[in-house]
């Protein structure tokens, strides 16, 4: 009696010998297919484009100073990147700096493009983000550790131009 009870009944009735081979395969269908369509649902899902977000602040000291954005499309589909933006800290007007690509791109997988934001080593003091966005008008940041990297360099060659201005 206890075991009618723990047992369900289309699990009692599959182990039967009763069961045809055709209902045996039928269930074994039914599951792979079931497997399949989600398979199916998580590739389509997760199939989308992701940007990677790079800065490159270049000081030597036999060129001008270099403030570009490098934009590498990473996801598996194409991206057209508008432009790049810096974003200052609340309470700064204006609160963003807009840099529209020279010419929008569309960015294959694996491919990339850099513009450069200021040939003067520009940064504004009160930057808090930097952002590339797309045609759907998502932002894509640079991450925080990276950005922090980005404005120590721009305060090591700020601090350099006021010390070579003072012994000059």
């Amino acid at each position: 009696m206890v075991a009618l009870v723990i047992i369900p009944h289309w699990l009692e009735k599959l182990t039967s010998l009763s069961v045809l081979p055709s209902d045996t395969v039928a269930w074994w269908g039914a599951i792979a297919g079931t497997i399949a369509l989600g398979w199916n649902i998580l590739r389509t899902i997760g199939s989308k484009g992701r940007v990677k977000v790079e800065a490159i602040y270049n000081v030597e000291s036999t060129k001008p100073p270099l403030f570009a954005v490098r934009v590498t499309n990473v996801g598996s589909k194409a991206i057209l990147v508008q432009g790049i933006a810096i974003e200052l800290k609340k309470g700064s007007v204006p609160s963003h700096h807009f840099f529209a690509c020279e010419s929008p791109m569309m960015l294959a997988r694996d491919m990339f493009f850099s513009q450069v934001i200021n040939r003067t080593g520009w940064l504004p003091a009160d930057a808090e983000r930097l952002y590339a966005w797309d045609s759907s008008g998502k932002h894509w940041y640079l991450s925080r550790r990276k950005f922090r990297w980005l404005i120590n360099q721009h305060h090591r060659f700020v601090a350099a131009e006021s010390r070579r201005a003072a012994t000059a």
